[in-house]
């Protein structure tokens, strides 16, 4: 899902002048922010997840929840039978008071999986205003998307790990942008965040990210992880990912073998 940190100031205004956010059926709030939606039933709904979301996210990767009112969002909810989709544009400027998302789909999945990965998103640009990198930002928000998702980046690894086809990581890490259509992108940065959770903890992944932007990767990578830089990294990365890749190969095999036959 696109997490848009600068978007234009005219895009910004078509967006926020839609016809859907201006004529949405139903209206919700509380002091952490507001939702409107199609109904003030699912607003309600969106709200209170939205809200369990934020205090789940904030303990497991902050250790402490955000103070009430501090990082307010705007949701505008639309459901739709098209895949769920998502967006978060950060709070990045003093005079902006909400972070503003977009959410998308059916009514599982604006309630769902889809939210708590907009709300991430929303979390950790209210403690580091900065913004964390694409790669670990999307990498983090990634951990929460559902199986079907989750399964798509699986066998673009397993494809890389069989072909040898892998993609430079220095150019994931880089990447000012990754958008939500690509999967390949999507794939690398869930699998990078993954395997550097394997080598430390969420505060040193989230130190790295924000040293790794200000200071440059290979330096991020020495100080934090003690590795010699992203081609290191990348080779060790790598050879994890086809590891994991094989197990799961495995696994699937003899699930497979298992089923009795009919």
């Amino acid at each position: 899902m696109k997490h848009a940190t600068h978007l234009a100031a005219t895009a910004a205004t078509i967006l926020l002048l839609s016809p859907f956010s201006l004529f949405a059926g139903g209206m919700a709030h509380d002091e952490n922010g507001v939702v409107y939606a199609p109904s003030e039933a699912i607003a309600k709904t969106v709200l209170q997840n939205a809200g369990e979301y934020r205090r789940q996210v904030a303990l497991e990767w902050l250790g402490e929840e955000l103070p009430p009112s501090v990082g307010r969002v705007r949701i505008h909810v639309e459901l739709t039978d098209a895949d769920a989709s998502g967006q978060t544009w950060a709070m990045d400027n003093p005079g902006r008071r909400y972070h503003t998302l977009w959410i998308s789909g059916d009514e599982q999945g604006v309630t769902g999986n889809v939210l708590k990965h907009e709300i991430t998103h929303a979390v950790l640009a209210t403690q580091f205003p900065e913004g964390l990198p694409p790669a670990i930002d999307e990498g983090i928000a990634g951990m929460s998307d559902d199986a079907n998702r989750l399964a798509v980046r699986r066998r673009i690894l397993d494809w890389f790990a069989q072909t040898g086809n892998w993609p430079h990581l220095a150019a994931v890490l880089e990447s000012p942008l990754i958008s939500a259509h690509d999967q390949q992108s999507y794939a690398v940065a869930s699998s990078l965040v993954e395997y550097l959770l394997t080598r430390g903890d969420k505060n040193t992944l989230l130190r790295f990210a924000r040293s790794g932007k200000a200071n440059g990767w290979d330096e991020a990578l020495r100080i934090h992880y003690q590795i010699g830089g992203v081609a290191q990294l990348e080779r060790q990365w790598k050879n994890w990912a086809a590891e994991q890749s094989a197990s799961q190969r495995t696994v699937a095999r003899d699930v497979a073998q298992t089923r009795p036959v009919r």
